[in-house]
């Protein structure tokens, strides 16, 4: 069992601390990959009911988000399901992940482009494009066996403590047509990637701190990642918002939204602002199209703290 790497920077050895847990995860992996498919799925559905029931912590944010989202609008029961629904997701999802090398050689079909015109488009205008990508259905997996995707796309990651574990991570990504980006000079590295003419996936769903626009979501202020719309101010490149939506175990269609228009008034705060607002926009009408794909579970709402407070 060899580690996939020397740490996300290929520097010094890592910690000898690191290599316990790394072991765990690769032997999870091999028990997992050892398994049929659907099998495997299975019993990814049955884990992720157990920890809808004992992560008592998640699922309070989950209801709690969804009250914020939905208001009246869908009954508790209704919102239960949702729960229930995002945990099998987010099971299904890191199976998935894992049974990456599996599903490779298989052969099968897994994911299917759906509006894949917008991309040749896009790459035809030459100046790139920034993906705008969600904790939705199976995000990690949308490039997997696109003709279009293969060698074009990298995706702006966190790296993890564990350099082991995070070096199989990427591995496991790059199977999948991902190559990460890692902190340091990340945005050199991005400009450089849409220069190029290529493709680059960022996270547009997290909270991003008191200090990043807060611009609606479900009707309600939420701190919002700035980095697509400065991006494409300052480069040009296409924003297309992408969406895994699963249709069977193992099936998915990969849904390419038309590009967003980024707002270009001469005032950088006010446009910034505006393009998070649009992505925004587009991410809710998914999640209300899907509930169950999105994962409820973050703290997507925080207040913003007044300058006293900071």
């Amino acid at each position: 069992m060899r580690p996939a790497g020397r740490g996300a920077a290929g520097g010094a050895r890592p910690p000898w601390t690191h290599y316990p847990a790394y072991i765990l995860f690769r032997l999870a992996c091999w028990a997992v990959r050892l398994l049929p498919l659907r099998l495997a799925y299975r019993l990814a559905e049955g884990g992720s009911r157990i920890a809808c029931l004992v992560d008592l912590r998640h699922t309070a944010v989950a209801r709690r988000n969804l009250d914020i989202a939905f208001g009246g609008s869908k009954t508790k029961r209704q919102k239960r399901a949702i729960v229930r629904g995002a945990y099998r997701n987010l099971f299904l999802t890191m199976t998935e992940f894992i049974l990456t090398p599996k599903i490779s050689r298989s052969g099968e079909p897994f994911s299917r482009p759906v509006n894949i015109r917008v991309v040749r488009r896009a790459l035809r205008a030459g100046k790139g494009i920034l993906f705008a990508v969600s904790h939705f259905g199976n995000w990690e997996t949308m490039a997997t066996r696109t003709p279009e995707f293969d060698g074009i796309i990298k995706t702006v990651d966190r790296p993890l403590r564990n350099t082991l574990i995070h070096g199989e991570i990427e591995r496991l990504r790059a199977m999948n047509n991902l190559v990460g980006i890692g902190k340091k000079r990340v945005v050199r590295e991005i400009i450089d990637q849409l220069r190029r003419n290529r493709g680059v996936t960022v996270m547009t769903d997290q909270y991003a701190g008191r200090h990043a626009p807060f611009v609606p979501f479900f009707g309600r202020p939420a701190s919002t990642p700035a980095t697509i719309p400065i991006l494409a101010l300052k480069t040009g490149a296409a924003v297309i918002p992408a969406f895994d939506v699963r249709v069977g175990y193992g099936r998915h269609e990969v849904h390419l939204c038309e590009p967003v228009p980024m707002a270009s008034t001469g005032d950088r705060d006010a446009d910034i602002a505006e393009g998070c607002a649009r992505i925004n926009r587009v991410v809710e009408e998914w999640v209300r199209r899907h509930p169950d794909h999105w994962m409820w579970m973050a703290r997507r709402w925080r207040r913003k703290k007044a300058p006293c407070e900071a």
